[in-house]
């Protein structure tokens, strides 16, 4: 399955809930973006597991990504995403900036998506750009045993719920002062 046909599986959903109820409903409640997560993926899985033959790690990372630059989005917080940088490296998200992350890395968030184990060998590269191993946050399908840094899966055993990550980035960002322009849609 393509990730075209993933995000449109994903936003068919997100269309059926009502963009703009969501949106108003977190833009009242961060709390909120829990359980419209939950709704969302399990409605989208649902949809994903009838379609595929089999089932994919891979594509489930692929809608977690989707659905988190959706609420990103929707949520007004501030993201970089899909960052290339000269060693071949791809930071799949950063909060707030790659500046930011550059000049105060105490400030900013990395987010990985692992979809293979492999890509846990790439974790060394983030490491030289953030040095605090707890602003790291790694969101894979299936729990990760990392102990030093934050995980997120779908799966409640061993890391955090995923669905609690918009409210954690949103937490962060307070606790550290971001004042970062945010645009309201």
């Amino acid at each position: 399955m393509t990730e075209t046909e993933i995000k449109h599986i994903l936003y068919s959903v997100i269309e059926e809930i009502g963009r703009q109820r969501i949106q108003a409903k977190i833009t009242t409640s961060i709390e909120s973006s829990k359980k419209y997560i939950d709704i969302i993926m399990r409605k989208s899985t649902e949809i994903l597991d009838s379609r595929s033959t089999h089932e994919s790690d891979e594509i489930t990372a692929s809608l977690f990504e989707a659905l988190l630059h959706f609420m990103l989005t929707i949520c007004t917080l501030p993201s970089e995403r899909k960052i290339q940088l000269k060693n071949d490296l791809v930071l799949d998200i950063i909060i707030p900036s790659l500046q930011t992350l550059k000049t105060s890395p105490d400030k900013s968030i990395v987010l990985q998506i692992i979809r293979h184990d492999r890509e846990l060998k790439k974790i060394s590269q983030i490491e030289s750009l953030q040095p605090n191993y707890e602003n790291i946050w790694l969101i894979s399908a299936k729990p990760l045993s990392t102990p030093k840094y934050r995980t997120y899966s779908i799966l409640n055993t061993g890391s955090r719920r995923y669905s609690n990550i918009i409210i954690d980035i949103d937490k962060f960002l307070k606790e550290k002062g971001d004042k970062s322009f945010r645009f309201v849609h």
